[in-house]
């Protein structure tokens, strides 16, 4: 599975490589730090999930993921942040699902789990 991990901070993108490179069939090709870069990796690159947080400078990640489904691209979005409060305005934005920091292994595993078996089906 082809993941990308969207969050300005870079203490987030260790955790995160950490934490994924614990799990099988996870392959991380692509790792930014705002959203301007990563949409157009998206555009021309085949993903299969992607982690982005809301709060960021510039476009949150709300925005983002608006830009993103108004281009036309289907990718399953994870919402990782620290705001409990913007759960349903995610799933608004068809979100895959939403892990609230800090990030718990067991958790997500069970949401590449999920994926994983999608994917295969």
């Amino acid at each position: 599975m082809r993941v990308v991990i969207i969050d300005d901070e870079k203490a987030m993108h260790v955790i995160m490589h950490r934490m994924l490179a614990k799990l099988n069939e996870i392959e991380i090709v692509g790792s930014f730090q705002e959203t301007t870069a990563a949409f157009s990796y998206l555009l021309n690159h085949d993903v299969d999930l992607v982690f982005v947080d809301i709060g960021m400078p510039r476009e949150n990640g709300l925005e983002f993921a608006e830009r993103l489904r108004a281009s036309g691209r289907q990718l399953r979005l994870v919402f990782v942040t620290s705001y409990k409060e913007y759960a349903a305005d995610a799933f608004d934005v068809h979100a895959y699902d939403y892990i609230v920091k800090p990030v718990m292994q067991d958790r997500l595993h069970k949401t590449i789990q999920r994926a994983l078996a999608e994917q295969r089906s």
